[in-house]
């Protein structure tokens, strides 16, 4: 019984050495709760700085 709080230490420490997974979404969850238009907006945001950079760039 004394063994067990040690034990847990040591797992907890386990847990936090190593980084945790993202949480699998899959695209109709993402529909649901607005992510898929979100990672949509953010696509199009950096299209268009791609596009901006490049035209300084090139006049």
């Amino acid at each position: 019984m004394a063994n067990t709080s040690k034990w847990n230490v040591r797992l907890r420490h386990e847990w936090l050495s190593s980084p945790l997974k993202k949480k699998r979404v899959k695209r109709s969850q993402k529909a649901r709760i607005g992510l898929l238009d979100a990672e949509n907006r953010k696509a199009t945001k950096e299209e268009r700085k791609q596009a901006s950079s490049e035209q300084q760039a090139a006049g």
